[in-house]
């Protein structure tokens, strides 16, 4: 029996029932999902605070998504670009964008509806 995979962000073990989202590395529990669309809508950004829990990079910050490889978007027709909301979790030093975060909320969500 294979021992059981580690969140690739928080390095915490599979427990029975729990369902993971695939990352760019590894998968990912939904814990550290729900952690960093937190901190992407609350708009955290205190390295101090808990070095465990994401820290919401900021705007200027030009690092990419691990996940899609973006760090902005065009806004509609393209006109302006816009920089994504992006976090980076302390453990792994993988930074995900809030786009990323919540299709892997969606994907463990439809699992867990069947």
């Amino acid at each position: 029996m294979d021992a059981p995979a580690l969140c690739q962000l928080c390095a915490r073990a599979e427990s029975a029932r729990q369902h993971r989202a695939p990352g760019p590395s590894g998968p990912i529990c939904a814990s550290c999902i729900e952690a960093g669309l937190h901190a992407v809508s609350s708009g955290a950004h205190d390295p101090a605070a808990d070095d465990a829990l994401p820290v919401r990079l900021g705007r200027n910050d030009t690092t990419a998504c691990d996940s899609c490889e973006r760090n902005s978007r065009d806004s509609f027709l393209g006109f302006r670009r816009r920089s994504l909301a992006r976090v980076t979790f302390p453990h792994s030093g993988t930074v995900l964008c809030a786009e990323c975060l919540d299709s892997s909320g969606d994907l463990i969500n439809r699992a867990i509806r069947g």
